[in-house]
């Protein structure tokens, strides 16, 4: 009975000890796992990540570059476009009139005779829209940039009309004396004035019969105001017969 009882102690004690030897080496297995070399072995896996993970990022960075690349050459050639576009507009928007002017030049002024006779034609004493006709068109002639008649730009669709005792241009009633001012090459101006036919026949014929007043300067710089009345054409249309 004691031996049984000695034997039942002895191998409670063998599993004791075997209990406490597997804990000691599975303490041990853990120790070497959460080591150092463990540790070590961690941080070279995250160094290799992040160098994945940098060349990931350089990949990325040349590529955006290439693009921003692209997107600045795009750029340029747009921006040249719209340079060469805003020129060109300029220059048509300038030969338009729809520009301020200014430049050397020649202006002639035409005035009204400042003394009536009695018992003859007023007609032939004051301005009409054709003597204004034959100075801008002689000055047209003469390569002038831009015209204007008292502040009014003249454009292709102006039109110089007679209304009574003065004149109509741009839809804008106009009296005597009339400033006439051309910007271009002065003296090319000034010949044309004095080789056509019509302005000559009005600055020395004319002019002189009936007293009208015809005056030219040269002026080393004029300033023309830009056109600023409706570019719209407007036609007569039919009435609807009722």
């Amino acid at each position: 009975m004691q031996f049984m009882k000695w034997r039942t102690s002895l191998i409670m004690g063998f599993i004791i000890l075997g209990i406490l030897l597997s804990t000691s080496f599975y303490a041990q297995q853990k120790f070497h796992e959460t080591g150092p070399a463990s540790r070590k072995e961690d941080l070279m896996n995250s160094v290799e990540e992040l160098e994945r993970e940098r060349e990931r990022l350089e990949e990325e960075l040349m590529e955006l570059r290439k693009e921003t690349e692209d997107y600045e050459k795009r750029a340029a050639a747009n921006e040249g476009i719209l340079t060469s576009f805003t020129q060109e507009n300029e220059e048509l928007k300038k030969a338009a009139g729809l520009t301020g002017l200014k430049g050397p030049g020649v202006e002639v002024t035409l005035a009204d005779s400042v003394q009536l006779p009695e018992f003859e034609n007023p007609n032939n004493y004051i301005i009409h829209d054709y003597d204004l006709r034959l100075a801008v068109n002689a000055l047209l002639n003469g390569g002038a940039q831009g015209v204007d008649i008292n502040g009014q730009r003249l454009i292709s669709t102006s039109a110089i009309r007679c209304a009574g005792n003065t004149v109509m241009i741009n839809s804008t009633r106009l009296s005597s004396p009339y400033k006439i001012k051309a910007v271009g090459d002065q003296d090319r101006l000034l010949k044309m004035l004095q080789e056509d036919d019509g302005f000559v026949q009005l600055s020395q014929g004319y002019a002189k019969t009936f007293g009208l007043i015809v005056k030219i300067d040269k002026l080393s710089e004029l300033r023309l105001s830009p056109y600023e009345g409706s570019l719209r054409l407007k036609y007569a249309e039919a009435m609807e017969a009722k």
